[in-house]
């Protein structure tokens, strides 16, 4: 069927090259495996010029399975990288921590960065611009707060 079909290694690199450019343009990593393919089997026809192209075509195909499987062995979609644990305990070491209200709170809250990341701290109370506050817990997205006292030998 193909047999007049001339396919030289590079068409098979160009091809890579498309897959590359799809994988960068559309989400997913599916064209990232398939570039991989295209690109050894450009390499298998470099070594081996004779092959047909039927052959090609069907070593791309397996070698496109191959690539997605070992794939999404190493690179499982979804992944971040970090567990819940790792968020949780980074979260709950601002226990203990102290700020400074940059502004004052409105009906107990306020959104503030705390340690380089934006909170809604909650307090019991309205507290006023400048107090010193402690996290008591961390809730989801909220930082409970509480008053630090100043001591009056501090002042």
């Amino acid at each position: 069927m193909f047999s007049n079909l001339a396919v030289e290694f590079w068409h098979w690199w160009i091809l890579a090259c498309v897959f590359l450019v799809l994988e960068m343009v559309l989400p997913g990593i599916i064209f990232l495996w398939l570039s991989i393919a295209a690109a050894i089997a450009g390499i298998i026809l470099l070594i081996v010029p004779d092959i047909s192209p039927e052959f090609q075509l069907i070593a791309f195909g397996v070698l496109s399975v191959i690539a997605v499987l070992v794939g999404r062995r190493f690179l499982k979609p979804g992944r971040s990288g970090t567990t819940d644990e790792d968020v949780s305990s980074a979260s709950s070491s601002l226990v203990g921590k102290t700020a400074i209200l940059t502004e004052k709170t409105v009906n107990g809250q306020i959104r503030q960065s705390v340690y380089g990341s934006s909170w809604v701290l909650v307090a019991e109370r309205d507290l006023p611009k400048g107090q010193k506050v402690r996290v008591s817990e961390v809730s989801g997205s909220k930082l409970l707060i509480e008053p630090v006292m100043t001591d009056p030998e501090e002042t």
